[in-house]
């Protein structure tokens, strides 16, 4: 592991762009390390000033495992509070917080994003700053890691999970270190659970699957995870939302697909039009921007215009077929162990609710503890806000042991919760 406290580049705020910041590379033979090593630290240049209860801010690049299964690495941002919260039985509570960054770029990854100022909302959608301050408020430890790898993979779950665990993993294995006297003196004092609300909500329910198989040992401090918004089946999102004005949701994820599957980059490559108004080049804009940015590039268009074969070009790809199986059918890899706390709105227009429905019936089968709530008002945007303070709560009571999950087995609730006001820009 490489400790540095040096700020690259000369920008105002101390940080460069990842695509542009040689920090983020891993060193050589990084390949031989096993899944979860930290490979190098930074304190974040320019500290983590944007948070009020913060008191320190940690990069830490690491080891990880692409959905191929090949050797990759990931960055994870690790937040201390300034009062770090003790259970009633001695520990600490370590959240690792998946946000919805929704790009191909890296650009886009929150190690950068998160510690710029708020930017101003679009489309009524929150942003992620005074969430993240709540729970260092709390005296949370907060991991935010930039799932999609290196390659900026959106909509390669496996890839996010695998790297969620191994941030974990890897924070876990700082403590005790004596250059990191902020953490507790044992990773044994921490108790984890997880977060996602919508994108961060794959990475977050992936990596609950995967865990049993692919990170056994941090079963003894799992406690569980929320999951808001949840996306259970991303492919059924394309017929759902294509032709309306957040499709340009599927652009990204095509994209990201690209970037970890080479076969599917070139097989879709050589599918897209090359003349009209949806061609290869208006597509492959897409490779710079977030959701923010494709909702207003690709509003209402359909989707399968960018295809010479149509709808079909999708169908008909056995590389394609697979992805939905592999990365975009949550609970394909297995049952969870860990409790889960999900939360959705009823009228969600970015994912159906019946998809939700039939994961949780799924799981019911394997007698996953879950608490599913289904709001009646609102919709996914709108349930970000109106779900927080709920899923807040949940996941106090897992981190002070109050929540019981001796009886396992699934408890639906139809919920109001109407409290989102849409903010005056």
């Amino acid at each position: 592991m490489v400790l540095s406290t040096a700020t690259p580049g000369d920008s105002p705020d101390g940080l460069l762009l990842p695509s542009q910041d040689p920090w983020y590379t891993a060193p050589p033979d990084f390949e031989a390390s096993t899944p979860g090593t930290v490979l190098r630290v930074r304190a974040v240049p320019g500290g983590p000033a944007v948070f009020s209860n913060a008191s320190a801010a940690f990069h830490i690049l690491y080891r990880s495992t692409g959905s191929r299964y090949q050797p990759t690495w990931a960055v994870t941002s690790l937040i201390i509070p300034k009062k770090p919260y003790v259970s009633p039985s001695g520990f600490n509570a370590l959240l690792s917080h998946q946000l919805a960054y929704n790009s191909p770029s890296i650009d886009f990854g929150p190690s950068y994003r998160i510690f710029q100022p708020p930017p101003v909302s679009t489309f009524g959608i929150p942003t992620n700053h005074e969430n993240v301050d709540t729970m260092l408020g709390r005296g949370w430890f907060v991991a935010i890691p930039d799932f999609e790898g290196p390659r900026a993979a959106f909509g390669a779950t496996v890839q996010a999970g695998h790297a969620t665990l191994d941030g974990i993993r890897a924070v876990l294995s700082l403590c005790g270190n004596s250059e990191f006297l902020l953490l507790p003196t044992s990773a044994d004092k921490f108790k984890y659970a997880m977060w996602g609300y919508s994108g961060g909500s794959l990475a977050s329910e992936k990596a609950a699957e995967l865990q049993v198989q692919y990170a056994p040992e941090l079963k003894t401090g799992f406690v569980g995870a929320a999951l808001g918004g949840l996306v259970s089946d991303v492919g059924r999102v394309f017929s759902f939302t294509n032709k309306m004005p957040f499709m340009g949701n599927l652009v990204l994820i095509l994209l990201g697909i690209m970037n970890e599957y080479p076969e599917v980059d070139t097989y879709l490559r050589s599918r897209l039009k090359t003349d009209g108004p949806q061609n290869a080049a208006a597509f492959l804009k897409g490779r710079e921007m977030d959701s923010m940015q494709a909702f207003l590039a690709y509003p209402n268009q359909d989707i399968w215009g960018f295809f010479i074969g149509g709808q079909a070009d999708f169908e008909e790809s056995e590389a394609l077929r697979r992805i939905k199986k592999v990365e975009w059918t949550l609970g394909f890899h297995g049952a969870p162990e860990i409790p889960l706390f999900v939360y959705k709105a009823i009228q969600d227009e970015f994912t159906p609710i019946s998809d939700t429905d039939d994961h949780i019936a799924h799981y019911k089968r394997y007698k996953v503890s879950i608490l599913y709530e289904r709001n009646m008002a609102g919709g996914h945007i709108s349930e970000i806000v109106q779900g927080q303070d709920r899923a807040l709560k949940w996941l106090d009571s897992v981190f002070s042991g109050s929540h019981n999950t001796t009886d396992q087995g699934v408890e639906i609730r139809d919920v109001t919760v109407d409290i989102y006001k849409l903010p005056t820009i």
